[in-house]
């Protein structure tokens, strides 16, 4: 019985077959006797027929429909690159960014964060970042922002001054510490107040919690407020704050600046109450350019992992000796002549001290020359106009 119904279909698909080709031959026989019109009719229903053949194939196949990986929004642990005070480097070598951007690749973080001072305020960096990791990178700003007493110019590059970014376990704010206190707490205050209980990482330019180092005004080179100005707005709602500015508050790698010499500083940390604060800023950039790795998770929400790429191929590990500046009362091991040891020693660091003084002090010592050039200027023309005064009078 199966073999006769075979059978039955074979023939009814032989006949059909028959059918068709006699179709197409009168077709053909159309075309060649037939005017515009009839080839124009015989063509649509090819093209018909054509339709109804290819509804028949794709219903006759078992197509699996193709369904995108849903993003993972409870993912259990977030991965942050965040690094801060780059246009050092940046000016002193224009590549650095393609060099850096090929570390942080490797490192296939979910987040990146600039913490300002990074020329930020121009377009094409903020684009170069953008290309190279879309949405996933943000930024803060810092001084070297701040463009005829304003933000305008970032904001405008950016789209932003500040920013809150949820993970399931942190909370990260993204602050403006260039404004004033009233400013900044009501950011961290409505960013907190009615939000789900988690840990709140407060990420900044300036060392908000550092009273060493202010200045008069906002946005200005440093913060314009005390520590116990914004301590209860912290203390109630922020569990770390990360900063990126210089450390050349404390450290300076290859010149001479503030503090001491640590050319191996990638970042520190400092205790405020119950507030874990870390400075993680690079200098400037040589020998390494410094940055952080940042892993959150339910347990840990701040495991920190430091990373740096070397920027002078002439300062590799270990730095060669003669590029230390010594501390005060350092004597080689195994010196023999401890009194010509302890001597230079003690001009280098006067010499380093002078340089301090000077270097920190170079713009106001520039004002003071102008200033001075000034009213000297001024003295004079007062006198060569009653100079003149008196010639003519005569």
């Amino acid at each position: 019985m199966y073999l006769f119904i075979l059978k039955i279909r074979a023939h009814k698909a032989f006949f059909k077959s028959i059918f068709w080709l006699n179709s197409f031959k009168k077709a053909s026989k159309y075309l060649l006797l037939s005017d515009f019109i009839i080839k124009e009719k015989l063509t649509n229903k090819i093209i018909n027929i054509s339709k109804k053949l290819l509804i028949i194939i794709i219903f006759s196949i078992q197509i699996q429909p193709v369904i995108s990986k849903p993003l993972n929004s409870n993912k259990l642990e977030t991965k942050s690159i965040i690094i801060g005070h780059l246009y050092p480097i940046m000016r002193q070598n224009p590549n650095i960014l393609d060099i850096l951007f090929e570390k942080i690749t490797l490192l296939a973080p979910d987040f990146i964060f600039i913490l300002g001072d990074s020329e930020l305020q121009n377009s094409k960096v903020i684009k170069q970042w953008r290309d190279s990791f879309g949405n996933k990178v943000y930024f803060s700003p810092g001084n070297h922002e701040i463009i005829n007493g304003n933000l305008e110019i970032f904001s405008k590059n950016v789209g932003y001054t500040e920013k809150i970014i949820e993970t399931p376990y942190t909370r990260f704010l993204l602050g403006n510490s260039n404004t004033n206190s009233k400013e900044l707490n009501q950011f961290i205050e409505e960013s907190s107040k009615n939000s789900i209980s988690k840990t709140t990482i407060l990420m900044i330019h300036h060392r908000i919690w550092d009273d060493t180092l202010t200045s008069a005004k906002p946005f200005q080179h440093d913060k314009s407020y005390y520590l116990k100005d914004i301590f209860p707005t912290l203390e109630k709602y922020i569990d770390i704050i990360i900063a990126g500015n210089s450390k050349h508050q404390y450290f300076y790698d290859y010149f001479s600046y503030i503090g001491s010499q640590n050319m191996n500083n990638i970042y520190w940390v400092d205790r405020i109450g119950n507030i874990s604060a870390y400075s993680i800023g690079t200098g400037i950039g040589r020998p390494k350019l410094g940055f952080i790795e940042l892993i959150s998770n339910k347990d840990h929400p701040a495991i920190i992992i430091p990373h740096h790429i070397n920027t002078d191929p002439n300062l590799l590990d270990p730095i060669p000796i003669d590029s230390q500046k010594k501390a005060f009362g350092s004597i080689a091991p195994g010196s023999r002549n401890n009194f010509t040891e302890k001597f230079n020693n003690q001009i280098e660091f006067l010499k380093n001290n002078f340089r301090k003084y000077f270097g920190l002090r170079k713009r106001f010592f520039i004002k003071m020359f102008y200033y001075v050039l000034g009213v000297l200027s001024s003295l004079l023309f007062i006198k060569f106009i009653k100079f003149l005064q008196n010639k003519y009078k005569d």
